[in-house]
């Protein structure tokens, strides 16, 4: 009778698993080959601070820039001149304000890749009340998109208006995995949503759960695995943004409490996200042809393009 040393019975085991796939080689190329080929690692997991609201500033209009506030029915603008379409408006206080204070527990982030959250002496309040129980909403709609890193102005073409135009959005860096926001609730009959927005256009309506707690806390929502964040050209990564957060009635409540004053306050909005691009040998000499830059690479100059 044949025998097999302990070894060969380890080694052959280890083929067929490999050969029936329960062991499986990981990868770490990108779906781009280049004739670099990619790190040892192609993920770049960071938690990012994309908007710490120190800066900020309100608006009236969807025209002015800034922060602004609607609501579900919406507010009736004309009240304020007859007492009578005053009484019967929905919605008789919305606010929306930046004031000095934030959560105790908020860390400070010394070295910040977006030059976001090195401060935390302010944050968002919205104050509202409703007239009549339902399905009430308000919306935090965030100022006119700027790039994450350069805050440089982003346009977007509006087939509406079939003009380019800066969308109300908060950019999000790399392919996101979470979302983040520190809020203050008092306890009020009321669920909190984030709408994200990927490269294709799609919105998805992603919940941060309910608002009945009390003092500062931090939401949290998950991005979808099925959202698209990425393709096979490069840029590889696509950028998804948040276009809004929505504050919405439970109308299970008794209607006592949807007819009180509501307070909630936001601060430092954050992302976990890959921001793992993958790296070539002439990857800048599209810059080239953004207002004269010098070439950075791939080039035997590197003048100014004529």
């Amino acid at each position: 009778m044949k025998k097999f040393s302990k070894k060969t019975v380890i080694f052959t085991g280890f083929i067929v698993a490999l050969a029936i796939g329960l062991i499986q080689p990981e990868s770490a190329d990108s779906k781009i080959k280049t004739n670099v080929p990619s790190d040892l690692s192609s993920d770049e997991m960071k938690a990012l601070v994309i908007e710490d609201f120190e800066n900020g500033t309100v608006s009236d209009s969807l025209d002015q820039d800034g922060w602004l506030a609607q609501t579900k029915p919406p507010k009736f603008k004309g009240a304020a001149t007859e007492e009578k379409l005053k009484m019967k408006n929905p919605v008789p206080v919305l606010e929306l304000k930046f004031i000095s204070g934030g959560p105790n527990d908020l860390a400070i982030e010394e070295w910040s890749l977006t030059e976001q959250g090195k401060k935390k002496d302010k944050c968002l309040g919205v104050h509202f009340q409703f007239r009549y129980p339902g399905t009430n909403e308000v919306h935090i709609i965030p100022p006119k998109e700027v790039d994450w890193r350069e805050k440089k102005p982003v346009y977007s073409y509006n087939p509406s208006t079939r003009k380019d135009e800066q969308e109300r959005a908060i950019q999000i860096p790399g392919r996101a995995k979470g979302i983040s926001l520190w809020v203050h609730a008092r306890g009020k009959p009321y669920v909190l949503d984030v709408w994200v927005k990927d490269y294709k256009g799609q919105t998805y309506v992603l919940k941060m759960g309910s608002m009945d707690f009390v003092g500062w806390r931090p939401m949290f929502a998950k991005i979808p695995t099925h959202m698209p964040q990425a393709t096979e050209t490069y840029p590889q990564t696509r950028g998804s943004k948040i276009t809004r957060f929505v504050l919405r009635a439970v109308t299970t409540s008794p209607r006592e409490e949807l007819l009180e004053d509501v307070y909630v306050f936001f601060d430092q909005l954050k992302v976990l996200t890959d921001t793992f691009e993958v790296n070539f040998d002439g990857n800048n000499l599209h810059k080239v042809f953004e207002g004269g830059a010098k070439s950075t690479g791939g080039s035997t100059s590197g003048k100014k393009a004529e």
